[in-house]
């Protein structure tokens, strides 16, 4: 989950999909870990690029978790070669983390500079992932990532005590319906329609309370067919 930043000064909350996509991160320290460990569960293909890499670092190249190009940089016209959707610079050279902000944005690719936030496409929130189904953002706007960690920690608890495992598997259940309806219903409005049907189905409720989801994969596929 990430905040864009719009030049009109406007701030949009998105979750941005980086699935298949290349993120090269400049510098293989400990800023750089630490941006390693936001992305690892992203499924994206990423990229660091430091002259001294951390151990850590070393390890999840061992790993295959990243590629690791042991490089010294001056400048960013590395950018060419790898093309990335984000680049990462969280080099200690803070005109270089600065040439290559500016760079990517002339190459239309999302940039940003760890030590400065305010100047970069994108910024990172205080993030609570719920079993990797669930993301909930908290942000202060950049007023206060402490307040943002502290809102966070009390929300988290919140959360996991109403969020039930059923809640979870219905998840899961509509992402399944919402593949087969796309299948055979062919407007987005049908669609919506069949959805809000299947929540209210007394059989798809008795089924979850059992929790036999297999046998509701077969009403489903059954219920689309004869919508």
């Amino acid at each position: 989950m990430y905040k864009l930043h719009f030049v009109s000064g406007r701030l949009l909350i998105i979750d941005l999909h980086l699935n298949g996509k290349i993120v090269v991160i400049v510098g293989a320290g400990n800023e750089a870990l630490k941006r390693i460990k936001l992305l690892e569960n992203e499924e994206c293909q990423i990229i660091v690029i430091g002259e001294k890499p951390s151990s850590e670092i070393r390890k999840l190249a061992t790993v295959k978790k990243i590629t690791l190009k042991k490089i010294k940089l001056s400048s960013s016209l590395f950018l060419k070669n790898y093309k990335p959707f984000l680049v990462i610079a969280s080099t200690t050279d803070t005109l270089l983390n600065q040439k290559i902000v500016k760079t990517a944005r002339k190459m239309k690719i999302l940039a940003y500079a760890s030590d400065s936030p305010e100047s970069s496409d994108i910024s990172y929130l205080s993030l609570i992932n719920i079993k990797k189904i669930i993301k909930v953002a908290i942000s202060t706007g950049g007023s206060s990532p402490i307040m943002a960690k502290k809102i966070k920690s009390k929300t988290e608890m919140c959360l996991q005590k109403n969020i039930s495992n059923q809640d979870i598997q219905l998840i899961k259940i509509q992402k399944f319906a919402r593949s087969e309806s796309r299948k055979f219903i062919t407007t987005q409005i049908e669609r919506k329609k069949f959805l809000y049907a299947l929540m209210k189905d007394k059989r798809v409720k008795e089924l979850l309370k059992d929790r036999k989801y297999k046998p509701i994969q077969t009403i489903i596929k059954k219920m689309v067919k004869d919508w």
